[in-house]
């Protein structure tokens, strides 16, 4: 890989060994515990289990947004230090408009933030 090149194949995400808990009244809830995942150039991958299982804490710690309670996260070949420049996070309920579609979804969030609409 030269530079900025990305090609197909190349490992964009790496998740090792991450593992998240939550303090609470009766002590730490553990919600992720051992997770790796790799996620390579070009490819499409969902994420899927029941409510309450660490999805939404998963993206959170791929985003940057927060930190594992332990484990790394690399992200472009560097660990992830805050909020990874990039990578956005949309929830497919409740921040949406069911009358658009994903495109106009996304265009909506750019164009409030003032993003011009040629960019």
């Amino acid at each position: 890989m030269t530079g900025n090149m990305r090609h197909a194949g190349d490992e964009v995400l790496c998740v090792q060994d991450v593992r998240h808990g939550f303090n609470k009244a009766q002590g730490e809830q553990l919600v992720l515990d051992g997770v790796n995942l790799s996620l390579r150039e070009g490819e499409i991958v969902g994420l899927l289990g029941r409510s309450g299982s660490g999805k939404s804490t998963l993206l959170r710690i791929i985003a940057g947004l927060i930190e594992p309670t332990d484990g790394e996260v690399t992200y472009m070949g560097k660990p992830l230090a805050g909020p990874a420049e990039g990578v956005a996070m949309v929830f497919q309920t409740f921040a949406l408009f069911p009358w658009l579609t994903v495109l106009q979804n996304v265009e909506a969030g750019l164009e409030a933030q003032g993003v011009p609409a040629r960019e």
